[in-house]
């Protein structure tokens, strides 16, 4: 007896993936973003955001399955000792990019607060 649901593979709508895109859209003006990429690893999709092409995700995205009609919006950034801190978690798209906009302006203002140090150094 299966424990989870599988079904046909998961994908992102095009309101869902407008309202990412629209985030990656707003950083890369801003400098923190420069590339991004879709992935599929193990049954398992992702968006992911990048400082620059080859590096490791700043900021990667997974729309979980939880049933039939049932999703789960997840985001994870890299944390202490290979490992990944999740940054937001929602079924409803709208709390999920709310959430992920505020913690990627944390993130945009930590990057500056550290730029702004390293021009003052010289």
């Amino acid at each position: 007896m299966s424990t989870g649901f599988s079904g046909p593979k998961i994908g992102y709508t095009r309101r869902e993936f407008g309202l990412i895109f629209q985030i990656y859209s707003q950083n890369v003006y801003s400098g923190l973003f420069k590339d991004f990429s879709f992935t599929e690893l193990n049954g398992r999709y992702f968006i992911s955001f990048r400082e620059e092409a080859g590096k490791t995700p700043l900021v990667s995205i997974e729309k979980r399955r939880l049933g039939p009609d049932r999703s789960l919006f997840v985001a994870t950034m890299p944390g202490a000792k290979n490992t990944l801190t999740e940054i937001a978690r929602s079924e409803k798209i709208e709390s999920f990019v709310t959430q992920l906009r505020a913690k990627i302006e944390m993130l945009r203002s930590g990057k500056k607060g550290v730029s702004d140090a390293a021009q003052r150094k010289k």
